[in-house]
């Protein structure tokens, strides 16, 4: 139990640090770290429930583990109502276990790199900033298997239809913003 709570907050922290940009950008920052490339990450996003924490929780998982990100892509689908904990533990990771305290620093070590890395990218929107402590994966472990027509254009689907709703709300922000900085003009103009 303990577990699964653990991976749920990591993937949870990472979505909220991912939540504020375009999928586009964040997959620039994820290209920039790991070095898999931006159409591998847009299969994992659509095969790991369009959630960029889990996205990046799988790559840790199989970084870790030295195991391909496909055969983590196709775990997670065939065992998904089970969890990253049960996920974990089938791949030796055992809750207690030396393996376990390990991922756990690495998930608290990683946690604390992209909260600091979207923090810098929010001041900068420069995607080099998530090179610093890069991790490159192995061409081993990035392949994948192809996806369908009929799968890939639900996941861009899905990408635009994320895209469009960080638009409106940027906009949204930037038209209150206008409002605010002309009321503040027209106050300032009558002190003058």
């Amino acid at each position: 139990m303990f577990a699964q709570a653990d991976y749920s907050l990591f993937a949870r922290d990472i979505r909220s640090y991912s939540d504020n940009y375009s999928d586009d950008q964040v997959m620039g920052l994820y290209e920039n770290h790991y070095g898999v490339p931006r159409n591998t990450l847009i299969q994992l996003f659509g095969g790991f429930g369009y959630d960029w924490g889990n996205v990046v929780l799988g790559l840790e998982i199989s970084n870790f583990l030295g195991l391909p990100i496909g055969d983590m892509l196709i775990d997670y689908r065939d065992n998904n109502g089970n969890g990253w904990g049960a996920m974990a533990k089938r791949y030796g990771i055992k809750p207690g276990s030396a393996e376990f305290h390990r991922m756990k620093e690495v998930m608290s070590n990683k946690n604390r790199y992209w909260k600091d890395v979207y923090n810098d990218y929010g001041q900068n929107r420069n995607p080099a900033v998530a090179r610093r402590n890069r991790v490159v994966f192995n061409d081993q472990l990035i392949i994948l298997g192809g996806v369908s027509g009929k799968e890939m254009k639900k996941i861009n689907k899905e990408i635009e239809k994320r895209n469009k709703k960080i638009y409106k709300r940027e906009n949204k922000m930037k038209k209150e913003w206008e409002k605010e900085n002309k009321k503040i003009h027209k106050q300032t103009k009558k002190l003058r």
